[in-house]
């Protein structure tokens, strides 16, 4: 009997990986990056408030949180568009504007989704090579740059590897990339850097029609189950994306949510500074266990044991779920023997840690030997 033949293998890429946590009493999850300190002020009453409504449809155009999102930030609303996180965004960026035999650009070592829209269409994924410390390289970005490219996403600060790109960089990247391409400037974790800093990419939109600037709600705003994310965009570029997101893709609640967490930049302020502590002590006592710690400006740490065995890392990762302790190793990304560590609560950072100075030292013999 025959079956139906699919354009991708079933054996694709995935953001989100299983981890057997069975025996563990308690769970403390460092490896999806969510943030440890909850929701901004008023998210859960907004919700709570707007689920009487649930058997109502909410506004498909989602009109208070544009308007609410363009006043925070000085934003034309006409040219924002809502989505199901800022992923479903990407994607509808990729079907609007590739197509299969093209090509969607992108730095190594970039967050697995530009990959993943690249597969669903169809389009060849390029990843340009990275400077030294995963640091990303413009001129060799450009340079990957061919007739077939179609769009560029560029994750700042990147996901798994936490590294910036200097804004100045990111300006010169519009300035000299094709005007027919589309540069998407991904900023999930935007809000870990300076605010003026961030608010550069939406400068950067409004010289460039071609740029389009993604944010979402479920890091520092603490609401990843949500699913809430925006596009800042080219009007016309706003609404090619309208016509392909789907119809009431952010539902009321989420909606409702996000309208009242925009507001809450004091509390985003206090969410970016206690991140920034908590990181510097995480790398620091990675440091002290002879780790090597990229410099990350994002809400996690990313680091390597040099000169561990092959599958360290993973079975690490394995003995520590199992002890209730989930991060996460990144050989999905080409970087098997990195591990990527969400900040938390200090208590469980060190417990975290101190499961971890157990593998070390149980790897030492191995590191010696190497």
């Amino acid at each position: 009997m025959s079956l139906p033949v699919p354009y991708l293998s079933a054996r694709t890429l995935t953001v989100v990986k299983p981890v057997d946590t069975s025996g563990a009493e308690r769970v403390v999850n460092l490896g999806l990056n969510e943030s440890w300190i909850g929701p901004a002020p008023g998210v859960v009453d907004a919700i709570r408030d707007s689920a009487v409504s649930v058997h109502r449809y909410a506004d498909p155009g989602c009109g208070v949180m544009r308007a609410t999102i363009g006043r925070e930030f000085g934003l034309d609303p006409a040219r924002i568009v809502c989505g199901n996180g800022s992923e479903e965004l990407l994607d509808a960026v990729g079907r609007v504007y590739a197509r299969a035999g093209d090509e969607i650009l992108f730095p190594a070592y970039s967050f697995l989704q530009f990959a993943i829209v690249a597969y669903r269409l169809g389009a060849t994924a390029v990843e340009a090579p990275l400077g030294p410390g995963f640091v990303v390289d413009v001129d060799a970005l450009l340079a990957s740059v061919t007739p077939r490219t179609r769009v560029v996403f560029l994750a700042n600060p990147n996901n798994p590897t936490g590294t910036a790109v200097p804004m100045e960089e990111v300006a010169r990247l519009a300035r000299e990339l094709p005007s027919h391409i589309v540069l998407v400037l991904d900023c999930a974790y935007a809000e870990y850097v300076d605010p003026s800093e961030a608010a550069v990419a939406f400068a950067i939109a409004d010289r460039h029609p071609n740029v389009v600037v993604t944010r979402t709600f479920s890091k520092a705003y603490g609401m990843a189950s949500a699913r809430a994310g925006w596009a800042y965009a080219h009007a016309d570029v706003a609404v090619a994306l309208n016509n392909v997101r789907g119809i009431g893709n952010v539902n009321g609640m989420a909606q409702a949510a996000a309208t009242v967490a925009i507001g809450e930049q004091g509390f985003i302020g206090e969410v970016r500074r206690r991140t920034a502590e908590g990181r510097l002590r995480l790398e620091t006592q990675l440091r002290g266990l002879g780790f090597e710690v990229v410099d990350s400006a994002a809400n996690f740490a990313f680091a390597r044991l040099p000169a561990a065995e092959p599958g360290w890392a993973q079975a690490t990762v394995a003995r520590l779920a199992r002890q209730g302790f989930v991060i996460r190793s990144n050989e999905d990304y080409g970087l098997p023997e990195w591990l990527r560590i969400s900040i938390a609560d200090r208590t469980d950072l060190d417990r975290a840690v101190a499961l971890l100075a157990v593998e070390v030292a149980a790897a030492a013999p191995v590191a010696r030997r190497a």
